[in-house]
């Protein structure tokens, strides 16, 4: 067992398929190499998923680990991530998590949690510190998610018990399925359809124990800083008040939406304004674990036909219903209340029934095609019915449940091109065009399509003397710009890595209104509370060196599936297409800019520009000849080069 201040120091292994637990330790030099949450869990999928390995086999891992400071004091600690071979790209998948599986896995002792095989029928697991008990689930399969979680916590009424469960679509194994942990969800890369694949319904977590603090006193005065920071912080009021969906205003300013299938900049978006929200349909704000900020929102429809039906809302999850023509509040609640309690990400939903919607449009699919329905942009109910159908895998829906890049393939007649995907995966946040850093940060993202990979918005925040300084030219503040983009793209994805291993807030952490804030809270006060709490002395410098060596961890993985290249990169209609209306009208991503940028980030990252493939230099620099190892060998077996 491994003694350090903040970390649980134990190592669970479970076996559905024999139905056993394990307790070991994680080799030390993980603590020092990989620091927590996401970094613990890219080695372990690296080491135990192979490139032939299928993502719904029962060896295939799934992996469950807390942030080195998730169950501390420090603000925002609060992320978990659950890692898997990605079901929709088959390279590396996470997805990342603000509930309280992760602090109650830290006390009962455990750092990392991984499941393997598959149960023989369906399963739910407590663990409870040492005991690890297997339960039949068979009257919870074929629940939502809010009634599986109220059936397990009425078990365990006098502790508090946390849960984290799949939904129907995860035991249907679609590829966009996600895992709810309480209201919180690991949301991205099929973390869900892995779990259904085991038979697994459920983990229900209770520790007893507590974390130790190394030094109580650093820590709050590191605290104490933290708060004055935000309170002068202009970033964040907004959220406070508005929560994520104050987002919209940015859409907006830019001309971002993605609208009807990310074809429009310009929308009927007044309806869905961060105000009508708050005044119309907010029943509380609330926070993660630690958070000050407390930008949480559950929205309820508080009159009319639907009066009360309530879930959590998010940003993203309003910007997809606008990818799929929606434009009505109460409409875009209870299209999000459908995937959120089916247990399905709307980014990929969201994006696989815009295909279909803009497939029927162009008469590639017939009503025929449809089970005798027609799928508009914008018509609520056919929407809601096909989500259902998506869940439970009938009709259309069993086709869409693989994600609009699979659906393309087996349809064909052009539908390829109504398919926005990255690496198989739909895409997310806001419209690339015209802004050329994000759409490079959408390709180069380890596991499909993602802006949280990197959170792209530097250029908007740096003065040009600050890009200068930091990114070697002034250019790289222009959201036009070019020079410099590549480096400022690899310097902001190590930043945002920061936050997956210690199980801090990206927004209230990597966002902030200039680049003196985003520095003093994502560097160097994350050095000082990991130093605080562990009695581990680590800088700023320290947590960006781990964060680039489990990115390169990633990138290896995918390289061992085949990915180069020619796989970073986006869909042709950001390149060909102009965006259709707002301040953004007629913009384009121009594919000479997005090919210097990626020159230059692939240079920043020490990869191969004419291949991506990595450099022997440079995962030596990092300490990984372990994968440097395990790349030569495999390309003694398979005849291709995978390492330069």
């Amino acid at each position: 067992m491994v003694k350090i201040a903040g970390y649980g120091g134990k190592f669970l292994r479970i076996d559905l398929t024999s139905q056993k637990a394990y307790i070991d330790s994680l080799p030390s030099e993980y603590y020092e190499d990989y620091i927590g949450g996401r970094g613990f869990n890219s080695r372990l999928l690296f080491d135990l998923a192979g490139p032939v390995t299928d993502p719904l086999s029962p060896e295939a891992p799934l992996l469950i680990a807390p942030g080195a400071l998730h169950g501390t004091p420090v603000p925002t600690a609060s992320r978990s991530t659950a890692t898997v071979k990605n079901v929709l790209s088959g390279g590396h998948g996470d997805a990342h998590g603000g509930g309280y599986v992760g602090s109650e896995l830290k006390y009962a002792g455990y750092d990392v949690l991984v499941i393997t095989g598959r149960a023989e029928k369906p399963t739910w697991v407590l663990i409870n510190d040492d005991k690890v008990e297997f339960h039949d689930a068979s009257e919870l399969w074929g629940k939502k998610i809010r009634e599986t979680q109220e059936a397990l916590k009425g078990k365990f009424s006098s502790k508090k018990i946390e849960v984290a469960c799949i939904g129907p679509a995860g035991e249907n194994l679609v590829k966009y399925a996600i895992i709810a942990d309480g209201v919180a969800t690991f949301g991205r890369t099929g973390v869900g359809a892995v779990m259904g694949s085991k038979n697994l319904k459920a983990v229900a977590v209770y520790g007893s124990g507590g974390l130790a603090i190394h030094d109580p006193e650093r820590l709050l005065k590191a605290i104490k800083k933290y708060s004055e920071i935000i309170k002068l912080d202009a970033y964040l009021p907004p959220a406070v008040t508005y929560g994520s969906p104050r987002f919209m205003w940015h859409r907006v300013k830019h001309g971002i939406h993605g609208a009807c299938n990310w074809r429009l900049g310009d929308f009927k978006w007044q309806q869905l304004s961060p105000e009508i929200f708050r005044e119309k349909h907010t029943l509380k704000a609330a926070s993660c674990a630690m958070c000050p900020v407390r930008c949480r929102r559950d929205m309820m429809i508080k009159d009319g036909e639907h009066q009360g039906e309530y879930t959590k809302i998010e940003w993203e999850s309003i910007a997809r219903s606008m990818t799929m023509g929606l434009t009505e509040s109460v409409v875009v609640i209870r299209v999000i209340t459908a995937f959120n309690e089916l247990g399905m990400d709307i980014e990929c939903g969201g994006d696989a029934i815009a295909f279909a919607q803009e497939c029927f449009e162009k008469g590639i699919l017939t009503e025929e095609d449809l089970d005798g329905d027609s799928l508009n942009f914008g018509d609520a109910e056919s929407i809601l019915k096909t989500i259902y159908k998506i869940a439970y895998r009938e009709g259309i829906g069993d086709l869409l449940a693989d994600g609009c890049y699979y659906a393309s393939q087996a349809i064909g007649r052009g539908s390829e091109k109504c398919a926005m995907h990255i690496k198989g995966v739909g895409v997310t946040a806001g419209d690339p065009r015209g802004m050329p850093v994000r759409a490079v940060s959408y390709a180069t993202s380890t596991r499909g399509s993602d802006h949280l990979r990197s959170n792209p918005y530097v250029e908007e925040i740096a003065t040009p003397e600050e890009a200068e300084r930091m990114f070697g030219s002034k250019e790289a503040a222009d959201l036009k710009g070019v020079k410099g983009k590549g480096r400022m793209l690899k310097w902001s994805e190590d930043l945002v890595t920061i936050g997956d291993l210690l199980g801090t807030c990206k927004w209230a952490f990597y966002r902030a209104a200039n680049m003196q804030y985003l520095q003093e809270k994502g560097l160097n006060l994350a050095g000082e509370f990991y130093s605080a709490v562990t009695g581990r002395e680590t800088s700023g410098d320290d947590l960006m060196l781990a964060a680039e060596r489990v990115y390169n961890i990633e990138k290896a993985f995918n390289v061992r599936v085949g990915m180069r290249r020619k796989d970073d990169t986006i869909p042709e209609r950001f390149f060909n297409e102009p965006n259709r209306g707002g301040p953004n009208d007629g913009a384009i991503v121009e594919r000479d800019k997005f090919n210097i940028i990626l020159d230059e980030y692939y240079e920043a990252r020490g990869w191969d520009p004419r291949t991506s493939l990595q450099k022997e230099a440079t995962l030596e620099r990092l300490g990984l000849s372990h994968i440097k190892d395990v790349l030569r060998k495999e390309e003694q077996e398979k005849g291709e080069k995978l390492l330069l």
